[in-house]
């Protein structure tokens, strides 16, 4: 079966340009729990800090589960820098 072409908004193409776009460095600790996290799949732009958050294991599968990681990420944020801090992202 062929696959439909997608739209420009649609598009997968998550690539890096290094002209435009700086690469975050990722935390090494959960940004809720505090724990040691050695590999991540969950992340989050914190743009101030200049940091990808992560969330630990055990964490990130609730939060993914309940369809809640990007609350959780906005709260996190709230509470490092403030409320106008959402402002700095789209939704």
């Amino acid at each position: 079966m062929a696959k439909e072409k997608t739209t420009e908004e649609e598009s997968t193409d998550f690539g890096f340009d290094p002209g435009s776009q700086r690469e975050l460095e990722v935390e090494d600790t959960c940004c809720v729990t505090g724990e040691e996290v050695p590999a991540s799949f969950c992340r989050f732009p914190d743009y101030r800090r200049g940091t990808m958050m992560v969330l630990s294991r055990s964490l990130a599968v609730e939060r993914l589960r309940k369809g809640t990681t990007t609350v959780t990420f906005k709260e996190v944020l709230v509470k490092r820098h403030g409320k106008r801090v959402l402002d700095d992202y789209r939704s």
